[in-house]
């Protein structure tokens, strides 16, 4: 293509030598020529506009293919781990407040059973009764643990049943610890299954003849049923 655009100049450069001379019949001839290499002229620059585009475009493809991925792939994998760890989070949620997940509060001996059937004599009342719940010894520690996630909803304290706490865990699940000395809890706070709540000790109850231990209760529907069917 050089080549033909230097062949160009040089046949005009020639007319306008001849033109000079006025030779007439040359000068038709050099018209044609100026016209053909008009034509030759702007086809290059035709082309050469086209592969400059294209060249450009090509550098834009390889720039593109070099540069981060586009703001919107970037957020939707971020948009995808924060939707399964929320879902994770869920589902460990409402593991925690599985009745059939629920943990012993305490690590120990249990030394009384659910009853509801058959009265237990209360040596410090003098009175028969049924037995609600569980009592568990403790074995190496006096803290006692959430048996699932919830809501406290009262921390009382009598010369009964000395300190007890009731935790909500919805789906009409309740659970309720007595005997303690002491709540580390408060009324609304949130819990989470695991997590101390208080801790037995020496008492004064209505079963003081057992020495220190957890008086352990579940209710479902309003109902007390035996915690240990539902924990493993």
């Amino acid at each position: 293509m050089k080549n033909r655009l230097k062949n160009a100049r040089i046949k005009m450069k020639n007319f306008f030598i001849r033109l000079k001379h006025k030779d007439t019949s040359f000068f038709i001839i050099a018209l044609c020529i100026v016209l053909l290499s008009t034509a030759i002229v702007w086809r290059y620059t035709s082309n050469s506009g086209k592969e400059n585009n294209v060249a450009d475009k090509k550098e834009d493809e390889n720039i593109e293919a070099n540069m981060d991925p586009p703001r919107e792939y970037i957020e939707g994998i971020i948009s995808d781990y924060e939707n399964a760890k929320d879902k994770e989070d869920e589902k460990d949620s409402e593991d925690s407040n599985n009745i059939n997940t629920m943990k012993l509060p305490l690590d120990g001996e249990v030394i009384r059973e659910f009853t509801m059937d058959d009265l237990i004599y209360y040596e410090a009342i003098g009175e028969w009764r049924v037995h609600r719940g569980v009592d568990i010894k403790p074995k190496d520690t006096l803290m006692i643990e959430s048996a699932l996630a919830g809501t406290v909803e009262s921390v009382n304290t009598s010369e009964i049943m000395g300190t007890e706490i009731i935790i909500d865990h919805g789906n009409n699940i309740k659970t309720l610890y007595s005997n303690l000395v002491t709540a580390s809890v408060k009324v609304g706070e949130q819990v989470q299954q695991g997590q101390v709540i208080g801790n037995v000790g020496k008492i004064s109850s209505i079963e003081s003849a057992d020495g220190a231990h957890l008086h352990f209760e579940l209710l479902v529907d309003g109902k007390n049923v035996n915690p240990m069917d539902y924990i493993k």
